[in-house]
């Protein structure tokens, strides 16, 4: 129906809300971002930051602006996750949400500050994650293993690292995203091998040494070794 300009529909709409799963890892343990609420429903339960869309945003800009106002957060890269309708998965009524997976480098973890309707912002271990409120648990599922479907299609994982780091601290990472422990050995050959690793070297008198089990993210080698794995393949 048009009335003056204006369409008018017959159809229900429900809310729209977006919520964001950052992960960061701090040299130990990949981590995710958590808030405490200080609303109801789910007062003081844990949950991940968002937000309603509002009327003038994309879902991305309205993850990034919710992200920003409840934790001070601004992410080295977000994707969208999925969606998630459960009939009765928000207590105030019919609600829709787009969850958003981003990642941060080590340095900027201490940035956090709690604001807008969050009482507290916290880091948490993956693996000691608390109970979440509303359906955040299976968001938090989805988004983990989108993020091990990552480390396959793309170098995300060097997004968490500090642009210098050891051999240890990426496996380290790679056993909290994958779930599993990785042969040490092993581990490093592979890695050693495929050009995507380059040796950070240290200035001194007589010639440049390799610094003890320190890297950097080789792109240019990374793209070389997918460009094998697809011809391979």
């Amino acid at each position: 129906m048009e009335d003056n300009g204006n369409y008018c529909y017959k159809y229900w709409r429900p809310a729209v809300t977006v919520d964001n799963v950052v992960f960061a890892f701090d040299g130990k343990h990949l981590n995710t971002l958590l808030i405490r609420r200080s609303k109801e429903p789910f007062r003081g339960k844990w949950a991940f930051p968002g937000g309603f869309v509002e009327e003038n945003e994309t879902l991305k800009e309205a993850a990034l602006r919710e992200l920003k106002e409840e934790t001070n957060i601004v992410p080295q890269r977000t994707g969208e996750v999925g969606e998630f309708s459960d009939v009765d998965r928000d207590p105030r009524g019919r609600t829709i949400s787009f969850a958003f997976a981003s990642v941060i480098r080590p340095k900027q973890m201490n940035a956090i500050q709690a604001g807008d309707d969050a009482g507290e912002a916290r880091w948490f271990s993956v693996s000691e994650m608390p109970e979440l409120a509303f359906d955040h648990e299976q968001i938090f599922r989805k988004a983990i293993w989108a993020l091990r479907i990552a480390l396959v299609h793309n170098p995300v994982q060097f997004l968490l690292l500090d642009d210098i780091f050891t051999l240890p601290e990426l496996q380290r990472l790679y056993t909290d995203i994958c779930g599993h422990e990785f042969d040490r050995r092993n581990f490093q050959k592979k890695f050693l091998a495929s050009g995507i690793l380059s040796p950070v070297l240290q200035d001194n008198d007589e010639k440049s040494t390799h610094t003890a089990n320190q890297y950097r993210f080789n792109e240019g080698g990374y793209l070389d070794f997918k460009k094998k794995i697809i011809t391979k393949y």
